[in-house]
């Protein structure tokens, strides 16, 4: 009998899960994608908008593309989730299915600190690093703060990317030597998942740049009037550019509908991607929390980072779950905890770090000699991936 799989979402996750579960099954099972936007837009490629290296035209694709490869693409807005009932609630209607992959993503909440929505730049949307491009090329020098409130958020590296590629970009313009820029996070460290190691070596690059970085510092309120971040130390940081992470939460209709546990975000099985006590629905990407086997500090236990290359091989590995079950087959797909990132470092450097965070005791990440090579990797690896799954 011909299977429903529904992929609530359209983000990195759910555009895998959907482009890979299609090619899996025979066309008379319906594979459909539930998002309320036309487009997607990669991560990594937000920075270059920020800077205007690249235009929203040239980092955007329309997910309608799917539907030359047989996926249902259907624009609406998801209201509720019932996982037993494999069901969905919409704006337009009710949808059943015998899957369910929740890939909703995170959703960004300014107004979880007081001021910051008034105060703050942001390039973690597309939208804001638009708006963010003519202000930094109008900036003409004073401190600029890039800050990270609260965790969880997306992609650990993404600040201290930023920091760096502001740092080069700044001396282009010739105003580095009247620019200072420092970095306040709630961090014990840079990238704290990957190990000590990376964390010393983002450090370390921060501070050849003269640029500060100050962790254990939790945001209280922003000033925007005195331009002032306030910590819960007591401590004050002056700003004349505020650049933040916005506070992540998991969307709305998630939570409405009961799914996350005590971390804020829905529990997944760190092998299938299924919710417990949930036959045949899975959550990936950044709306789950996958636990780590292995800790850094004994009092200090792990959750997987949220980032694009984990969504992506959730994706695969959920869509190989569901066509095993489907086919009638015994499942072997499981996600492994590999993954990778690049750190662009500005002047067309970039380090590309490999990590297996499912490895005991703890989590452990290679990295390499930052150089020109591995930024084009990065722009490769962008250029595949979208058209390995939009062209």
């Amino acid at each position: 009998m011909p299977s429903t799989t529904l992929i609530v979402g359209g983000g990195t996750g759910g555009i895998v899960a959907a482009s890979t579960l299609r090619g899996l099954l025979p066309s008379n099972h319906r594979v459909v994608l539930l998002e309320r936007q036309p487009d997607f837009h990669m991560g990594a490629t937000k920075t270059w908008v920020m800077l205007g290296e690249r235009t929203r035209q040239q980092v955007s694709a329309r997910l309608d593309s799917l539907k030359r490869r047989g996926v249902d693409v259907m624009r609406t807005q998801v209201l509720r989730i019932d996982p037993a009932a494999r069901s969905v609630r919409t704006r337009d209607g009710q949808l059943k299915g015998d899957f369910l992959v929740i890939a909703l993503g995170a959703d960004y909440r300014m107004e979880a600190v007081e001021g910051l929505a008034r105060a703050a730049e942001t390039f973690y949307t597309l939208d804001g690093a638009e708006r963010l491009r003519p202000r930094l090329r109008e900036f003409e020098g004073g401190d600029v703060v890039i800050l990270i409130p609260r965790g969880p958020f997306k992609c650990p590296p993404a600040p201290y990317e930023g920091a760096f590629l502001l740092h080069h970009f700044f001396n282009l313009r010739g105003i580095g030597a009247r620019t200072r820029i420092a970095v306040h996070t709630f961090e014990g460290a840079p990238m704290a998942t990957a190990g000590p190691e990376v964390g010393g070596f983002i450090r370390d690059e921060l501070q050849k740049r003269g640029i500060g970085c100050h962790p254990l510092q939790r945001t209280k309120s922003v000033d925007p009037a005195r331009r002032t971040v306030l910590f819960e130390d007591g401590s004050e940081a002056k700003f004349d550019l505020l650049i933040a992470v916005p506070p992540h939460a998991a969307p709305e209709a998630v939570r409405d509908s009961g799914l996350t546990n005590q971390s804020g975000w829905i529990p997944a099985d760190p092998k299938t991607l299924q919710m417990p006590g949930s036959e045949g629905c899975f959550a990936i990407g950044d709306v789950s929390v996958v636990p780590l086997p292995g800790r850094f500090k004994p009092d200090s236990p792990l959750v997987l980072p949220k980032a694009g290359v984990f969504a992506t091989s959730q994706g695969r590995v959920v869509a190989g779950q569901i066509a095993a079950r489907v086919l009638g087959r015994d499942p072997q797909d499981a996600f492994d905890g590999r993954g990778f990132c690049y750190v662009e470092m500005g002047d067309r450097h970039a380090m590309k770090g490999e990590g297996s965070f499912f490895d005991l005791p703890s989590p452990t990440m290679r990295k390499r000699v930052p150089d020109m090579t591995q930024l084009e990797e990065k722009h490769r690896w962008v250029q595949d991936w979208m058209r390995t799954y939009l062209a």
